[in-house]
């Protein structure tokens, strides 16, 4: 039997093991090898200082701001006061909340913990903003240009970024740039969230960013590419879940600071390469 999800086991190694995530999904597209030691507890990457200003901004939502401070103590200065990065979050968090649309996005149930299977598969979800019916209907009617979005709906899934802008970045896979939603892989996330939620509910992202001043956007990841990213999903995470239970091996990607970290030379490598050989000299 699966141990049961809550808020304060959410991280630990045997709830990692036991459930898939979309964290944990797109670890392993990167780099399987990777996201096996992470999993394991074999690998751990610091947290940025920009993971943490997003992070303080989602603790402020979900109210745990204090406990938030409590834990990170790095984001104080010497005499007590927030470094001036997370003053920053203040000013952002300050932008959404004079938003009536980016508001109304957040006021649904918070920090909800879902449980359920793709393709077999266990995974645990943690929803930002889980809007009911009748917040969606008071968005509509706030903001008729939502409809189409919202109306008729039992729900919605929200959940909230913070970034430092909302460019197109450089994709090595596509060789060429990408929206931001594609480079993070929030499109997967959403259809994580779908179908694992389990009624289908729409997903939104709310963003706001580190910009001076910060920028925000509510993005709705319409459902057809969502369904589109769930098959792509089924046909992936089997394999990855096969690695977890040790049935597979997982494939290295040469690229990551894991694989770099923990390269072990067995040959000399030649040079110049053949015509079309991808080699970084």
């Amino acid at each position: 039997m699966l141990p049961a999800v809550t808020a304060a086991n959410y991280f630990d190694p045997d709830i990692e093991m036991a459930y898939m995530g979309s964290t944990q999904v797109k670890s392993f597209m990167a780099c399987e090898e990777a996201a096996m030691a992470r999993v394991q507890g074999r690998y751990r990457t610091p947290a940025s200082q920009s993971m943490l200003v997003g992070s303080y901004v989602d603790a402020y939502y979900s109210g745990e701001l204090p406990v938030f401070r409590a834990k990170h103590p790095q984001i104080f200065k010497r005499d007590g006061e927030l470094k001036a990065e997370f003053q920053r979050s203040a000013d952002i968090i300050g932008r959404m909340e004079e938003d009536d649309l980016y508001t109304l996005m957040m006021a649904g149930q918070k920090q909800v913990i879902r449980t359920g299977e793709i393709a077999g598969v266990p995974f645990k979800i943690k929803i930002d903003s889980l809007l009911d019916a009748e917040t969606c209907r008071e968005v509509v009617r706030k903001f008729p240009k939502m409809a189409e979005a919202l109306g008729p709906c039992e729900g919605a899934i929200v959940d909230q970024k913070v970034m430092r802008d909302m460019e197109n970045l450089w994709s090595e896979e596509e060789h060429q740039k990408v929206g931001f939603i594609q480079f993070w892989g929030y499109d997967i996330q959403g259809a994580i969230y779908q179908a694992v939620e389990g009624h289908m509910l729409p997903f939104f992202l709310a963003v706001g960013t580190r910009e001076e001043p910060p920028d925000l956007r509510v993005v709705w990841l319409q459902d057809k590419h969502l369904s589109e990213k769930l098959l792509e999903l089924e046909d992936m995470v089997p394999r990855f879940q096969a690695i977890k239970e040790g049935r597979e091996k997982p494939r290295r990607c040469e690229k990551c600071a894991w694989c770099r970290a923990t390269r072990r030379l067995d040959h000399a490598e030649y040079w110049p390469p053949e015509p079309g050989e991808d080699v970084a000299y």
